[in-house]
């Protein structure tokens, strides 16, 4: 049967929300706590607030380039830090369990709440030959997660779960691959401790991941940074917040999945005021294109696949 693999040792690096998942998922962890103090309707409408009188603050602009533009979105900071303190004054996740976290996720998945995007076990199983069970190591590359949402838990349990409701040859490899991979992300504090959660929304080590920038700090060095020593590094991401993080890859994928004709004018309202709209993915050249732009368009996983992978034939029972 066709299978893909990957056509140069790569780590593929992964924003989570609307990037693997279909839409954002932070409303899927409001439906964890069963009697909130504060509603998931008020936390919303109150970051709301916060960010929309952070884009009506001056800003000094000039050239409305990368550098500019980096500067702006870490000035959202506070907007974050805000967010973050209001769910935890009001102890929204107080008392929270690991296995609050596992039922939630489960009802959301059998829902439709939840859904990852179409491709993602394709896109996975890129990285299932180089996977090395006993060490859990992927040789060579690497497949990671870096993420702003509230919780590394949930999302590893997304994986996991929907990877288990899985009807196919790879699923066991899968499950393996996704619990040893590196996901970085903040975390509900206190999960596993005997009367649940304290409370607090962090990441270990004062190292909150709440801005483009923080996802930076969890960047592989790019190839091109080790003058074309190492693994490519690719990341994929569908907001402003991935920004940096899409600049400083080999290759950056901006995902949206929007006809060819109307992505100019979604990337224009969705990075205003940035200067700049990427080219499709399907015209990038290793020798030619890849370092005139700062990163890349593709509506879908499959765009992504043809880009990291090439299509074999195989006879393998697994069809990995």
């Amino acid at each position: 049967m066709a299978s893909h693999r990957l056509k140069r040792v790569t780590h593929l690096v992964l924003d989570f929300d609307s990037t693997l998942t279909v839409k954002d998922t932070m409303s899927v962890l409001g439906d964890i706590p069963a009697s909130p103090k504060l509603s998931w309707n008020q936390i919303s409408d109150d970051y709301t607030k916060d960010y929309n009188t952070y884009k009506n603050e001056p800003y000094p602009w000039k050239d409305y380039d990368r550098k500019e533009y980096s500067g702006w979105l870490e000035a959202r900071r506070w907007v974050e830090a805000r967010s973050a303190k209001r769910v935890e004054d009001a102890g929204f996740f107080r008392g929270v369990t690991l296995e609050d976290v596992k039922q939630t996720v489960a009802r959301s998945l059998e829902s439709g709440n939840l859904q990852l995007r179409e491709g993602w076990v394709k896109l996975f199983e890129l990285f299932l030959p180089d996977h090395d069970d006993t060490s859990g190591v992927i040789h060579g590359g690497g497949l990671s997660i870096v993420s702003v949402n509230w919780s590394e838990i949930a999302i590893r349990q997304t994986l996991w779960q929907s990877a288990m409701r899985l009807d196919h040859p790879s699923k066991d490899s899968l499950c393996r691959l996704i619990n040893d991979m590196h996901i970085h992300a903040n975390e509900i504090e206190g999960l596993c401790s005997p009367l649940g959660s304290s409370g607090r929304v962090c990441h270990p080590l004062n190292m909150d991941i709440r801005t483009s920038a923080d996802k930076l700090r969890y960047m592989p060095p790019s190839r091109r940074m080790w003058g074309g020593v190492g693994p490519h590094v690719i990341y994929i991401g569908d907001s402003s917040t991935d920004f940096d993080a899409l600049c400083a890859a080999d290759v950056g994928i901006w995902l949206c999945d929007v006809p060819e004709l109307q992505y100019g004018p979604t990337f224009k309202k969705m990075f205003e005021p940035l200067d700049f709209v990427p080219p499709p993915l399907v015209s990038w050249r290793e020798h030619g294109t890849d370092k005139k732009h700062l990163f890349w368009w593709a509506p879908n996983f499959d765009v992504v696949l043809e880009h990291l992978g090439t299509s074999r034939q195989s006879t393998e029972q697994s069809g990995a």
